[in-house]
């Protein structure tokens, strides 16, 4: 099974997975792992024990993080640069997230990084315009 990692600043990652769990009435799962970026984090430090955790995922990975260009997607990156079974999406949303919890048991690595990339981009709405047209 593709394992899920979630890499955000602070305590986001483990709080969007909480609050997946709540969503769907039961934890995540073992499959799951959170790392908590923080101000005193190093790159490298950080990104060598990622590499460890990806390295115990025989059916490959998604890692997802919270921001482009930022801390967590950097040591992401860097962890994952040698893993070709490894992805790494950004963005994190709370649809990504259950995207992510209900499809890895039947999705590659790859198909699986695919479907969570989709899925994030079309929870993205204007609630509002949407409203003001009457759909």
């Amino acid at each position: 099974m593709v394992k899920i990692i979630l890499v955000a600043h602070g305590n986001l990652a483990q709080e969007m997975l909480n609050t997946a769990s709540q969503i769907i009435g039961k934890p995540a799962g073992e499959d799951f792992v959170t790392f908590a970026v923080t101000t005193i984090s190093s790159v490298q430090q950080e990104a060598e024990k990622l590499q460890k955790a990806l390295a115990a995922c025989p059916e490959g990975a998604v890692v997802l993080t919270d921001i482009f260009g930022g801390s967590a997607t950097n040591i992401s990156l860097t962890a994952t640069k040698d893993l070709p079974n490894c992805h790494v999406i950004t963005g994190l949303n709370l649809s990504m997230l259950l995207t992510a919890i209900n499809s890895r048991k039947k999705l590659s690595a790859k198909e699986l990084a695919e479907k969570i990339e989709a899925d994030g981009k079309r929870a993205v709405i204007n609630a509002t315009e949407l409203l003001i047209k009457g759909l």
